[in-house]
């Protein structure tokens, strides 16, 4: 009995490890603005008729291949279709709407979930490093009062771009990230120059974060060990 009960709990702790370093995974690579301290958003800023809501961003790295952005609903169930755009622009563009446009899908808000992540992939763009993208949600069916929202915050922190109501900049950024297509590898050697940029001292080595590493999961090995040896005495 303490072997299967061990045995199971192993499995259920390994399985669980395994999704988190599988999310982490996933989540590596990825460049944006993930703060939002719009937790209550205005009726102002739906997205309604003619009003599009944007985010431009400058792509750091090329494979461009997906966009995750953060939705509200005001907690209500919305019914009408939202369509999200992105947009190749020029950087000094007067009108950033006019961009070509790479990719476009439309979803209904009813599948929206409040304070919730939405990922959008499409094919890599291969040559995107250093280029100026706009992201742009349009729901022209919906009205006030049934129609969702991004959010944000409202106080421009992101240095690489800059949110949009309609062709007007705003001082404020969405919360999204933009992925890209790399492998393990690529993604672990991203992560340590963003680990490392600008760090002092130790800080500043990557060599700091690999021994780190190693130890935690040498001890997290031996916690499994002893437990194990614990449970069957």
């Amino acid at each position: 009995m303490k072997k299967l009960v061990t045995i199971t709990f192993l499995s259920v702790a390994l399985i669980g490890f395994g999704i988190i370093v599988a999310f982490w995974l996933d989540q590596l690579a990825c460049e944006g603005q993930p703060i939002n301290n719009n937790e209550v958003p205005t009726e102002s800023q739906q997205i309604w008729g003619d009003q599009i809501i944007s985010q431009s961003f400058v792509a750091p790295r090329n494979y461009l291949n997906r966009v995750d952005l953060l939705f509200q609903t005001y907690q209500r169930q919305n019914t009408h279709d939202v369509t999200l755009r992105l947009l190749e622009t020029q950087p000094d563009s007067q009108n950033p709407l006019a961009g070509l446009e790479l990719f476009k899908t439309t979803f209904n808000a009813a599948t929206v979930s409040d304070q919730s992540w939405r990922t959008f992939t499409f094919p890599p763009i291969n040559n995107s490093e250093g280029k100026t993208y706009l992201i742009t949600l349009a729901s022209p069916e919906s009205v006030e009062g049934n129609a969702i929202t991004v959010g944000g915050i409202e106080r421009d922190i992101f240095q690489s771009g800059q949110a949009f109501l309609g062709p007007v900049p705003l001082r404020a950024d969405i919360t999204f990230r933009a992925c890209f297509q790399l492998t393990a590898g690529e993604k672990l050697q991203v992560l340590a120059d963003q680990m490392t940029r600008n760090r002092p001292v130790v800080w500043g080595e990557t060599t700091f974060y690999v021994v780190t590493a190693v130890i935690y999961l040498v001890c997290l090995a031996g916690f499994f060990w002893r437990l194990t040896r614990l449970i069957l005495g």
